[in-house]
Order: C-alpha cells, then sequence, then structure tokens
C-alpha cells in the first residue's frame, strides 16, 4: 500500500490523527410547529367570539385589510357589530381565509357593519368567509342575518364603495342584509343557501327624512342563492346581476318589486313563487333589462318546508322563466324542460306585459 493509500474496514475510525476520539456528534433537534403561525405573516388566529371580535374592530380603527387564519373555527353568541372611526378612505376590513363563524346565540345578526354618523365609510371588504346562522332546521331558531351592512343614516354614515366578495352563508333568516345607505359597491360569488327568508335582502331606510338611506349601485357577480323559503335575490331597483344561479327557491329566484336596472346570464331551475316564474319583476321602475337567461323545469317540483310532521308547500311549480310587468324589457332568453309531456313552459307567463327585444329561443 502506498504511503497516499486509505484503507477502511469495518466501521468508520473514531480516532483522530493525534490519537484524541472525536467528540460525539448529536443530530441538531428540530423544533416543533408553533402553535400559530408566526407574527410576521400577518395572518391571527382568534380562538373565541371575544378575540374574533376586538379583532375586527381593531382592523377596523387601524384602517386596513386584516387577514384571519384559515383555521378559525368561532362560535359566537351575540352579534359583532363594527363600526368604523374617522376614515382616511383607504380599504378596510377583513379577509377570512375561509375562516368559519358559527351563530349559537338567540334573534340577532352574526356579523353587522354599521355606518357611523359623520364619517364616510368608503372601502368596506369582507372576503373568504363562512358564517352558519345556526338554524339547520329553518323553524326560525337562528340569527336574523349572517352578513349586515346597515347605514340607516344614508349620506350622513353611509357605507360605499364596499367589497363583499366569496362569502358563504348558510341557515339564517337572511344570508345577507343591505339597508340604508349602503352604495357604490359590488358582490362577488356570494351564497346563500337554506334561508327561513331571501338569500339577500336590500331595502331603504328612513325614506322622506333629512338623513334618508337610500340603497344603489349595487353590482353582483354570480350569486348563487337557493333553497330559501324566500327569494334568492330580493333587491331594489339600482342593481345589475351578472351570472345568477337560483334552485327551489320559495318566492322566486330574483323578486324585484321595484324593477331591476339589468339582469344577464342568470338561470332558475324549480325555483317559483305564486307567479309560477324564476324572475319576477313587476315594474319598470327607470328601465329594467333581462337577457340571455335561461330556466329549467320539471313542472313538478318546487320549494317546500318540513313542520316536524310532514311536508308544506312554499314555493309552487315554476312554469315561466319570468313575470314582468309593462315596459320591461327582455331578450334572448330561453326555458328547457325535463318533465312529462306535454311541455307547458314559457319564457313570459302570459299575463305579463314587458317588451320582447331579439327574439327568444
Amino acid at each position: 500500500m502506498s504511503a497516499v493509500d486509505i484503507e477502511i474496514v469495518g466501521t468508520v475510525d473514531t480516532i483522530t490523527v493525534d490519537g484524541v476520539p472525536w467528540a460525539p456528534q448529536q443530530p441538531t433537534p428540530i423544533p416543533p410547529d408553533p402553535p400559530n403561525p408566526p407574527s410576521e405573516n400577518g395572518m391571527d388566529y382568534p380562538k373565541n367570539e371575544d378575540e374574533l371580535r376586538a379583532l375586527l374592530q381593531q382592523y377596523a380603527s387601524e384602517q386596513r385589510v386584516g387577514m384571519l387564519d384559515g383555521r378559525t373555527n368561532v362560535e359566537v353568541t351575540k352579534c359583532i357589530e363594527i363600526a368604523q372611526p374617522p376614515s382616511s378612505g383607504w380599504p378596510w376590513g377583513v379577509d377570512g381565509s375561509y375562516a368559519k363563524i358559527r351563530w349559537k346565540g338567540g334573534k340577532d345578526d352574526v356579523l353587522r357593519f354599521i355606518g357611523t354618523e359623520g364619517v364616510s365609510g368608503r372601502g368596506l371588504t369582507v372576503k373568504n368567509l363562512c358564517i352558519d346562522g345556526g338554524d339547520p332546521n329553518l323553524n326560525g331558531s337562528g340569527a336574523a342575518a349572517c352578513l349586515r351592512l346597515s347605514a340607516p343614516l344614508g349620506d350622513h354614515g353611509p357605507l360605499y364603495k364596499f367589497n363583499i366578495e366569496n362569502v358563504f352563508t348558510m341557515t339564517g333568516d337572511y344570508g345577507f342584509v343591505l339597508e340604508g345607505g349602503v352604495y357604490e359597491g359590488w358582490m362577488s360569488n356570494c351564497h346563500a343557501e337554506n334561508m327561513v327568508k331571501d338569500g339577500t335582502w336590500m331595502r331603504h331606510m328612513n325614506l322622506g327624512a333629512p338623513a334618508q338611506g337610500v340603497v344603489s349601485n349595487v353590482f353582483m357577480v354570480h350569486p348563487n342563492m337557493s333553497r330559501c323559503f324566500g327569494a334568492g335575490i330580493r333587491p331594489v331597483y339600482s342593481v345589475y346581476i351578472i351570472g345568477g344561479s337560483y334552485i327551489l327557491n320559495g318566492d322566486g329566484g330574483v323578486n324585484a318589486p321595484d324593477g331591476l336596472r339589468g339582469m344577464i346570464m342568470s338561470n332558475g331551475e324549480n325555483t317559483a313563487g305564486k307567479q309560477g316564474a324564476a324572475f319576477v319583476v313587476p315594474n319598470n321602475g327607470y328601465g329594467s333589462y333581462i337577457d340571455i337567461c335561461e330556466g329549467s323545469s320539471d313542472g313538478a317540483t318546487f320549494c317546500r318546508r318540513w313542520d316536524g310532521t310532514k311536508w308544506v308547500d312554499v314555493g309552487s311549480p315554476m312554469l315561466y322563466l319570468m313575470a314582468i310587468g309593462a315596459g320591461v324589457s327582455q331578450g334572448q332568453n330561453h326555458v328547457s324542460y325535463y318533465g312529462q309531456p306535454p311541455n307547458p313552459m314559457q319564457v313570459v307567463a302570459p299575463s305579463s306585459r314587458g317588451t320582447k327585444e331579439g327574439a327568444e329561443a
């Protein structure tokens, strides 16, 4: 063997060249994952309703959109009401990372944002949140609303330029309520299922008063409002709806008593009230348009309620896509029937007096 050759036999030698044994080497321990996300990632992980309430108010006070950890799963017994202090106008609110809020209280809202007198509450953001109203049997024992935006003072304390996005609600009286001076905002991919009343309800407040609150300029994209004993959406006039889906509602998919600025590319299936129509727009308002929408039905299935011993009828078989008043314009709409012949479905209810624009399929 030459002077530079090394032969290793058996185990590795633990003796150094100077005859001193190597010190035993221990592997570096791996620290456990922290119980909460590290603070530098900007996420908060509330464990109870008091912590959640404090965080949401903190986000408002600091005029920022805070982010919850997606593991958040909190039971709430008292309404979480958030009011914004004097504002710079930047967006504020919460990104929930699909946190779950579950109602365990009495007849009140789960989460309510309110207008503040003298504050122009611009930029409220509520996104990526799941809210359970706590009434799986739909007997009226759950929350009044899963999410309510309320500004009774109108322009003296509005909520405007709001953004409600990817919010999932279930089993309350209402999924969403917009009331008073709530305007110039949008709802995108919002869901309300299994409600005692409407999926989304909008209403004006204090009309005729010096500080009347008017809901207006609301833009809705892909609302999914189904299996509600009321309407999927009961809007005010100044609303646009794009790409909605409505199934098995007791008072229609969209029921707009004062008219509707516009609705396009929306679908209703077996979702009708006493008018037998998915979309009910009895008044033209300042001009109402319904286009490129579809209705499908078997002519027999409709919304019903279990009263504990038997099924009770709530809705009616859907025989028409729409029931519309004089001046309401509609075009490029069609229906699909998959029940027993003969086919009873029509695009427009015979008693309707709307204006036809374009061709009906």
